[in-house]
């Protein structure tokens, strides 16, 4: 969550997050302007940027404060995925981001994330704006509070979603099929219902496609498991990631981007160490934490007096 602490007493502040997404490249912009309402002390902000999911990647555009005649120092902790503002004589705090790889796709047309703006329940008002690229309808469910879902609608070129209470939400995005106008002339009905079939059609076959993944997932996790799991590179990557990481634990996301394999990758292997007893996996809300077992540390020892044999 954001803190606030100050040299005399607490400072209320106010929070606007803009989001503008393209749904399909999976990247955007994304502002985060901070309202702080006494200006007159030391403010020190800890801004989370772990909101929008776990594999999201943040990067830091700029970070500007107003007036200009304020001070302003940050820093990107990109271990906590914290963004550390200290300012003086400030009013307002704006950070710039790009991000990517916000949603999930489930299925042609079909985008879901999870938002978690409960970090944000210390600010006195709240606005969470997200502008998709395009025509699209966005379905809302509150995990915490369902009697607020907020509000969703299109204003081209982008389809608008506004968000004011700190929550958990799941955001559903689906690609829209435009109704046809009864002013149009009845020859474009056959297009029009030539359209739906090819897109129910792209539905079957994105549902097979989908279906051939699974079985492809499937069918590769028992071919590691079929031979020595010492013996795949993935698998050994993770154990010496984690064994050089010490007594650290590493988030899955953090295996990810040392690593450089694959999401699923990682995960379907994490699967199979945890299995076989060389790591330990602990849960703690939305992340899971991960380290080298007894067993393990005796595996990253072979492996890493291995791959120093074959420099």
């Amino acid at each position: 969550m954001v803190h606030t602490p100050v040299s005399h007493g607490e400072s209320t502040y106010s929070v606007n997050i803009e989001l503008f997404y393209d749904i399909l490249a999976n990247t955007g912009l994304m502002e985060i302007r901070v309202h702080i309402s006494d200006s007159s002390s030391v403010t020190m902000l800890e801004i989370p940027l772990t909101f929008l999911g776990e594999r999201v990647g943040v990067l830091v555009i700029n970070v500007s404060a107003s007036p200009e005649t304020g001070s302003l120092i940050y820093e990107h902790d990109e271990y906590s995925r914290v963004l550390k503002v200290i300012t003086s004589n400030v009013t307002r705090v704006s950070a710039w981001f790009t991000v990517e790889n916000i949603a999930e796709n489930y299925a042609p047309g079909i985008y879901g994330f999870f938002l978690s703006l409960v970090e944000f329940a210390n600010a006195s008002s709240l606005r969470f704006s997200m502008n998709v690229y395009g025509s699209y309808d966005i379905t809302v469910e509150n995990l915490l509070d369902r009697a607020y879902n907020g509000t969703a609608y299109f204003s081209n070129p982008f389809t608008l979603l506004i968000l004011d209470r700190p929550s958990l939400y799941f955001i559903l995005i689906t690609m829209r099929i435009e109704e046809q106008t009864p002013n149009q002339p009845s020859p474009l009905l056959s297009n029009y219902f030539l359209l739906i079939g090819t897109i129910i059609g792209v539905g079957v076959a994105g549902s097979l496609l989908f279906l051939w993944w699974r079985r492809r997932a499937s069918l590769e996790l028992e071919a590691v498991a079929a031979r020595d799991l010492l013996n795949d590179e993935v698998a050994r990557d993770i154990i010496l990631a984690l064994g050089r990481a010490g007594d650290k634990s590493l988030q899955q996301s953090e295996l990810v981007n040392i690593t450089g394999r694959p999401k699923s990758s990682v995960s379907r292997r994490i699967k199979k160490l945890e299995e076989e007893g060389y790591v330990n996996v602990v849960r703690a809300g939305k992340y899971n934490y991960l380290r080298l077992t007894d067993k393990g540390y005796e595996a990253f020892r072979k492996v890493a007096s291995k791959e120093k044999k074959n420099e």
